[in-house]
């Protein structure tokens, strides 16, 4: 795995998050090594374990979106801002040593980058919700 940017590591992580959420395979350690090959996807020592938290997490993750995206479903959530959703509030969770901020910028910034124009705000007011109600 080679050395990469933070930003290039979350990438990979959340383009592997999405595939995985589609595929619904049962092993996701292979998927993920399996998806960065055929994709050519640069990965890291982060980018995994980004997207290994994550994916275990599912459960855990989806409870707090709903219970925070106002009247929306899961099954609402287009796929690939649910999949930043999960990746933002992942790192919440289980990264202590990331600033909420900072994974709020990136949520936002990998929403403008890969879905459309109402893609942030949407992604900014969910995951600032989870933010404020894990900080209580």
């Amino acid at each position: 795995m080679s050395g990469i940017s933070r930003r290039e590591a979350r990438e990979c992580a959340l383009k592997n998050i999405y595939a995985f959420s589609i595929a619904g395979t049962d092993n996701p350690g292979d998927f993920f090594e399996l998806n960065c090959a055929e994709q050519e996807i640069a990965s890291d020592d982060f980018s995994y374990e980004l997207y290994m938290k994550t994916v275990l997490h599912f459960e855990d993750i989806d409870k707090l979106i709903e219970e925070n995206s106002k009247g929306w479903k899961i099954s609402r959530i287009s796929k690939i801002s649910l999949a930043i959703l999960r990746m933002c509030i992942c790192e919440f969770l289980y990264f202590d040593d990331i600033p909420g901020q900072v994974s709020m910028n990136e949520a936002v910034e990998l929403a403008k980058k890969y879905d459309d124009d109402d893609a942030p705000s949407f992604v900014n007011g969910v995951i600032n919700a989870v933010y404020k109600g894990l900080k209580k």
